[in-house]
């Protein structure tokens, strides 16, 4: 039985496999099919392998992924900040306007 088990398991996988990439290959290309189909065929050995590398993993792109989110946050409200100063310069821009045509006006000479 287990003489015949494995090469049928490994020609099933086989034909998946080629199955897989031609369609994915057709989708993503040549590249992306490839790191597709090799991440599809790594995740049973990484979760029967090593559980607890995965979870480490995991917590570790979980990690990432809230460093980027502050960091962007932080971003965000630094160009807040930004935009509260270029409204507050357009406004004394506005007054200094305002008084240098209040000052000319004034000192206008009679025609």
């Amino acid at each position: 039985m287990n003489e015949i088990a494995l090469p049928a398991v490994s020609v099933v996988t086989g034909v998946i496999g080629l199955f897989l990439g031609i369609i994915l290959g057709s989708l993503l290309g040549r590249v992306g099919s490839l790191q597709i189909l090799a991440f599809i065929l790594r995740i049973p050995i990484i979760l029967i392998s090593s559980p607890r590398q995965l979870k480490s993993k995991w917590r570790m792109w979980q990690e990432l992924r809230d460093v980027r989110k502050l960091e962007r946050l932080k971003r965000q409200k630094q160009i807040k900040a930004l935009e509260e100063k270029i409204t507050e310069y357009k406004k004394e821009m506005k007054k200094t306007m305002v008084q240098i045509r209040r000052i000319k006006w004034e000192f206008r000479e009679p025609k």
